[in-house]
């Protein structure tokens, strides 16, 4: 994930807490984007909400393998917005892995019993 920060008044990059708006650029993964975005946008519009931030998400550039996300705001909405978009993303990434898991204990499961009920009567 890259990350840049951007002053909307002064054009020069870095963090300015004196600043009202400043930008910050986010590149996130294609195969990420989704959970961040949320089913109908709930997940983002809720993000949005929460922060007080605004943020926009880029389509993705063809042959590209990332979006770009900008999100504008005062210091503290950014923080919030961005903290919220990792947290979101995070959570997603931990549920992913729990039911990788899940699901390999899963098959497994099922092919033990497959393979016991398959020997018939001992």
């Amino acid at each position: 994930m890259e990350i840049k920060n951007c002053n909307e008044e002064s054009g020069t990059w870095g963090l300015d807490a004196n600043s009202p708006a400043s930008t910050h650029e986010l590149t996130i993964p294609n195969d990420l984007i989704g959970c961040i975005i949320g089913r109908q946008g709930s997940k983002i519009n809720e993000i949005r909400q929460m922060s007080g931030a605004q943020i926009k998400i880029a389509n993705a550039a063809e042959g590209s393998t990332e979006r770009q996300i900008t999100i504008t705001g005062s210091p503290a909405n950014i923080s919030l917005a961005q903290y919220l978009i990792n947290a979101r993303w995070e959570e997603d990434w931990n549920a992913y892995r729990v039911g990788e898991r899940q699901l390999e204990t899963t098959g497994k499961e099922e092919r033990l019993t497959s393979e016991v009920s398959g020997m018939g009567t001992l």
